[in-house]
């Protein structure tokens, strides 16, 4: 009889994560109507420098399967992100 292996769960759910800045939240992204994800929010100050640094404009929405970032979507030079929710739930679908 084989033995049976010791596998680890692959993590394979989506997370939508949200930052922004709170000198630009009036620009938040409504993401509550998003399924089949878990949705997250965090403010870009709270953030260690490595991330801080590596985001030039706020708000930006990151998609993640798993512990993979797999999509992103990023304001333009007016600090205001121009996606809808019907976007952002298609690309959940799609990689679910």
């Amino acid at each position: 009889m084989p033995s049976k292996a010791n596998l680890t769960p692959v993590d394979e759910s989506i997370t939508i994560l949200q930052i922004n800045a709170k000198w630009n939240q009036h620009h938040n992204v409504d993401l509550s109507g998003l399924n089949g994800c878990k949705v997250q929010f965090a403010w870009l100050e709270d953030q260690n420098e490595a991330l801080k640094n590596q985001i030039k404009r706020v708000p930006v929405i990151m998609m993640y399967k798993g512990n993979n970032a797999v999509r992103q979507w990023k304001a333009d030079l007016s600090f205001t992100l121009d996606v809808n929710l019907q976007e952002i739930q298609s690309a959940v679908n799609q990689y679910k």
